[in-house]
């Protein structure tokens, strides 16, 4: 895993090979970030079902203010903070503060946790591929306490998972295809008034 641009560009981290889970690919991640452009700069980013946390800390180097992982498996969490030990090591104590994990549910997070935080920029979710997962996510969120009104929310699923075009106040705006993996792009309906 490596980070590809913005401050730590080239930092690699040691993955695993026997990983339970599959990560982001190199290039849907770089796709992301495409699409993404200019938003990663000074947002708050929200990355669930994080992994080794290559999305969000690719986010952060790119000029994320804040940004917060969510994963509930303990082993994977441990990877996770080894790689965000590795990436914030030059960093002041402050700096260190703009990198959170919560190591719970993306619904424990979800449904316990909004009233600590202000709404974030950017939503980013690659949950296991499967029909419910991503659905159940979106559906889940509250524009109002998790998403800026201007935000974006992003979803990683199977290219075969057909995304609903609206999710309570979320609207689909477009889904890009990348051999097995696809994203779908949402965004607050308040947003395209």
């Amino acid at each position: 895993m490596r980070i590809s641009a913005g401050a730590r560009k080239g930092l690699s981290f040691p993955i695993p090979k026997n990983l339970s889970f599959r990560p982001t690919l190199g290039r849907v991640k770089e796709a992301l970030f495409d699409i993404l452009s200019t938003k990663v700069v000074g947002s708050v980013f929200l990355d669930l079902y994080a992994g080794t946390g290559s999305v969000g800390l690719e986010a952060h180097s790119r000029g994320a203010l804040m940004t917060i992982f969510v994963e509930k498996n303990k082993k994977t969490a441990q990877l996770l903070q080894k790689n965000v030990t590795r990436y914030s090591q030059s960093m002041s104590d402050k700096e260190k503060s703009s990198l959170q994990i919560f190591t719970i549910s993306v619904e424990s997070y979800i449904t316990n946790i909004p009233k600590n935080i202000t709404p974030v920029d950017i939503i980013f979710a690659d949950p296991p591929y499967n029909i419910s997962t991503p659905k159940s996510v979106l559906e889940t969120i509250k524009t109002d306490t998790w998403l800026q009104p201007d935000g974006l929310v992003v979803i990683e699923h199977s290219s075969k998972t057909k995304m609903n075009d609206k999710y309570e106040k979320l609207l689909k705006t477009k889904t890009y295809q990348y051999g097995d993996s696809a994203l779908s792009i949402y965004t607050p309906t308040t947003a395209l008034r």
